[in-house]
């Protein structure tokens, strides 16, 4: 047998005994590794829900979320799970919601973010100032809730996915009363300015209102990616135009900003009403 290929023979050899050992490996450790997982999470629902006895699961698009009932089957709260793309990967996260809609606690699973970075998600310095929010709190970054400098991108990222969990929470399994939806046919004519957290900072548009009705959005002002801001302008912006509605599917490739024009749009429009709230009162006067 010739020389080369006797040694292709042993390296094709050696990869497939490798891979092999490889998969028994995982096999091997995998169901360790989710059974260890699984006494975490549990020891978790424990911390938050000291009175637990049990909990049953739902899961809806954003993410998975346990109902926690005592033993006498009161709701107790719910331990919502979801995922969201932070700097160098996703960020996998437990938040725990007790039945008022007040948060427990935030646990980070799993991340990839840079260590002494973007790793400040998991640290006391970012987490405690959420405990005792409410879900229907709007955890405005820079008024309700900070970023942490220097991470601004895993930081942001974390705050605008809990926002829109704490969301679901209130509307889908707490059935608390939301704020009543922005009504654009009352916005008078006119074009006015808003601005909402992306990405990777504060996206700012002008949005042009005629005979009621949203006619135009224009992004003036932003930081994201342009490929993003283009799928998330190409999303957004019809969605809102065509159904004259803020509740809107966010759930695209570049989510975190279209959350941020939908807030920003959001902001001008009440904007606008407060100043017409204004201006009515002081003529009434």
């Amino acid at each position: 047998m010739p020389e080369f290929t006797r040694q292709v023979l042993t390296l094709v050899v050696v990869t497939v005994v490798a891979a092999g050992l490889l998969a028994g490996a995982n096999m091997i450790t995998a169901p360790v590794i989710a059974e260890r997982q699984a006494e975490d999470y549990r020891s978790a629902l424990e911390e938050y829900f000291p009175d637990m006895a049990e909990f049953k699961t739902e899961v809806l698009d954003e993410g998975s979320f346990d109902l926690v009932y005592n033993a006498g089957g009161e709701l107790l709260g719910v331990m919502a799970s979801a995922s969201v793309q932070g700097y160098d990967g996703p960020i996998s996260y437990n938040l725990a919601v007790d039945k008022e809609g007040a948060i427990l606690g935030l646990r980070i699973v799993e991340h990839t973010e840079t260590q002494g970075v973007g790793d400040v998600i998991e640290k006391p310095e970012f987490q405690n100032q959420f405990l005792g929010k409410n879900c229907l709190d709007p955890l405005q970054i820079g008024e309700d809730v900070d970023t942490v400098s220097g991470a601004t991108i895993s930081t942001s990222a974390m705050i605008n996915s809990m926002r829109q969990l704490l969301s679901v929470v209130a509307e889908n399994l707490l059935l608390l009363e939301t704020e009543e939806p922005l009504d654009i046919a009352a916005v008078p004519d006119g074009a006015y300015r808003g601005s909402g957290e992306g990405y990777f900072g504060e996206i700012g548009v002008e949005v042009t209102v005629d005979s009621g009705k949203v006619t135009a959005i224009e992004i003036v002002e932003h930081h994201e990616k342009p490929t993003y801001l283009v799928e998330a302008v190409a999303s957004i912006s019809p969605q809102i135009i065509d159904g004259q509605t803020l509740e809107v599917d966010t759930k695209t490739g570049a989510t975190e900003s279209s959350i941020g024009i939908v807030d920003a749009v959001k902001d001008a429009l009440t904007k606008a009403l407060n100043a017409e709230d204004v201006e009515s009162g002081e003529d009434d006067g």
